[in-house]
């Protein structure tokens, strides 16, 4: 019998292979995934599950078809009853490269009626802002929810730390770390049990910047030329656009 390590491997092979395009390991997730919201087979593989939920759903451009996925896993998280399943979902409803859906989905996790109340703010912080549209989407809406969301004190606010951490730490630039900074400029009182993670993320952005400046150069010089995982070239444009949606 294939021991557990060789069977870690095997997953994470597949999951960076997914993660990374590969044409055979898309078009067998997407398969599966085809089979079980068509009902031919009633459950997927427990430890691929993750990896088949995002791949159908990080596809661009993103179809109807990929809409219609997401659409069915937002069903099926409305309809769940395990938490671990839960978590799987969520997770993966936030890669949909679609600004209309993300939008419908942060403004869902804050009706209570659809998202324990106890998820919503780890949703909003942890799902949503993976993605460079993903982390756009939830940084506008974040600007455009504050002040009804700190209505009450943010020190009851479970996860409200997760929040902001999650949707400020991964930008990379200037203007939005200028941008972020004015926003709360005059709100640092609101912040709450956020205040360190505001500070963090703060922090995590400038190292992002840094980082950027240092590597950009060497990192684009190095892969210049070579073939990237679908055969095709590898230019400087397209792993400065890979450095910056990191």
């Amino acid at each position: 019998p294939v021991g557990f390590q060789d069977r870690m491997k095997v997953i994470l092979s597949i999951n960076l292979a997914c993660g990374y395009g590969v044409e055979r390991c898309v078009t067998t997730a997407t398969s599966l995934f085809n089979k079980y919201k068509n009902g031919e087979i009633t459950e997927l593989p427990a430890e691929l599950k993750t990896t088949i939920f995002n791949t159908v759903l990080s596809v661009t451009p993103v179809t109807d078809e990929v809409k219609e996925n997401w659409e069915f896993l937002w069903e099926k998280f409305l309809n769940s009853q395990q938490a671990t399943e839960k978590v799987v979902i969520y997770y993966a409803l936030g890669l949909i490269r679609d600004e209309e859906t993300l939008l419908r989905f942060a403004r869902d996790c804050l009706d209570e009626t659809k998202v324990r109340q106890g998820d919503a703010l780890y949703i909003l912080g942890t799902s949503i802002p993976r993605t460079k549209i993903g982390r756009e989407v939830s940084w506008r809406f974040m600007k455009e929810n504050w002040a009804s969301m700190t209505e009450e004190s943010t020190e009851n606010l479970f996860g409200f730390d997760v929040y902001v951490s999650g949707v400020l730490e991964d930008f990379s630039d200037e203007a939005t770390l200028a941008e972020i900074r004015e926003f709360f400029s005059d709100k640092m009182d609101t912040l709450g049990s956020g205040a360190a993670a505001y500070d963090g993320a703060l922090q995590s952005i400038v190292g992002n910047i840094a980082w950027l400046e240092k590597h950009r150069a060497s990192v684009e010089m190095y892969v210049d030329g070579k073939l990237g995982l679908n055969g095709e070239k590898i230019n400087r444009t397209t792993i400065t656009l890979s450095l910056t949606l990191r």
